[in-house]
């Protein structure tokens, strides 16, 4: 590998990364604005196991919906991965991003959700978006863990 390429991977890693931070910014602030500049205008977004849903306004009404739920949601990035495509036009990566989030609602205990992001994200109209992005639930109950849990590249839960 040429220093250029590795250069232009560091900055493709570097401003997925950025993308990913930026969403879970988006979830704490509930900013339905901020949320859905992050989407290319055609894209897909699987939430937990529920069907897809396409289209970058679509989407930002989702998130909108959804995240009314909450008083407040924290996300937080555990560990990731980032892998440019090389050659892709447009310029575009894969990132697997291991996530865990605190939920409060009025009236209930606090809740924890872990999973799994798997993302396709493409460089469009000069910034980088998500063009797709799955969430896999690995864990979701109380914050003392003692909720369900279901394995990596399974559907049953097994706690």
């Amino acid at each position: 590998m040429d220093e250029r390429q590795l250069l232009d991977e560091l900055e493709i890693d570097r401003a997925v990364r950025n993308l990913a931070a930026r969403y879970c910014d988006a979830v704490t602030a509930c900013d339905v604005d901020l949320f859905a500049s992050l989407w290319t205008a055609d894209a897909d977004w699987v939430v937990a196991g529920a069907r897809t849903t396409s289209g970058r306004e679509r989407i930002a009404r989702l998130f909108a919906r959804l995240r009314s739920d909450y008083l407040l949601c924290t996300q937080e990035l555990m560990s990731g991965s980032v892998t440019p495509l090389v050659g892709a036009s447009p310029r575009a990566a894969d990132a697997q991003w291991q996530i865990r989030e605190f939920q409060w609602k009025a009236d209930t205990a606090v809740s924890c959700v872990m999973g799994i992001y798997r993302d396709h994200v493409v460089f469009d109209d000069a910034q980088w978006r998500f063009a797709r992005r799955q969430f896999d639930v690995l864990y979701r109950g109380p914050v003392d863990l003692t909720g369900t849990v279901t394995p990596p590249h399974t559907d049953r839960p097994v706690l």
